[in-house]
């Protein structure tokens, strides 16, 4: 069956009908071929090229193909790579492959991105939270209150200096918190079964707790 043709509306669309990032990534990779032919002189196809690679360059991210997010940008139009959103996904995409968390929640929160690629933008960041708690729970035994605020996007001074607001985020992951040492002790997070929905339920609590003021 032909594919409407791609268009503001249509991303729009896409991106409201894709119940996961597996099917955002499929849904979009099937307008890909339509994206290469369109031109990228006039100021309406860039807009929707812009909006289209974006949010095709999140759902890569979504769903965890970075060494496919790196190849998606070697692909796109070179005229292209000069708007905003998409240099923006070049910052995001080094500092994703390097591993540097705080760069990565700054330019997710402070660098403009297109209106209609905020919910994915969004979406990214809680996921990449996510995934580093899970990471972080299962690679340290003590760490510094500041070093994990940095790794979940939180302000690091008042973590530093022991702020029970902040401990108590920590607190409502399982961590414990040493006030002797000064340190929080992660709890590992033990992944559970792909069809066993409570270890996800119980990340989304966690989340919601950290993300909290």
């Amino acid at each position: 069956m032909d594919l409407p043709p791609l268009s503001l509306d249509q991303l729009s669309a896409v991106l409201t009908s894709s119940p996961t990032p597996t099917d955002l990534y499929n849904n979009l990779l099937d307008y890909e071929d339509q994206a290469c032919l369109l031109p990228t002189t006039g100021s309406k196809e860039q807009e929707l090229l812009s909006n289209f690679y974006t949010t095709f360059f999140f759902s890569h991210l979504l769903s965890d193909q970075i060494c496919e997010a790196r190849a998606l940008t070697k692909r796109i139009p070179r005229e292209l790579l000069k708007d905003s959103s998409l240099q923006n996904c070049l910052l995001l995409l080094r500092a994703v492959w390097q591993r540097e968390c705080e760069q990565v929640y700054k330019i997710l929160r402070e660098l403009p991105w297109p209106e209609r690629c905020q919910p994915v933008v969004q979406s990214y960041e809680s996921y990449f939270q996510e995934k580093t708690l899970k990471e972080v729970s299962n690679s340290y035994e003590a760490i510094r209150p500041a070093v994990a605020a940095n790794y979940l996007g939180l302000d690091p001074a008042p973590a530093e200096q022991g702020d029970p607001a902040v401990i108590e985020k920590f607190i409502a992951c399982g961590w414990r918190w040493d006030e002797e040492t000064r340190l929080l002790h992660p709890k590992p997070i033990i992944t559970a079964p792909p069809k066993d929905s409570r270890l996800q339920s119980e990340l989304s609590r966690v989340m919601a707790l950290i993300s909290g003021s």
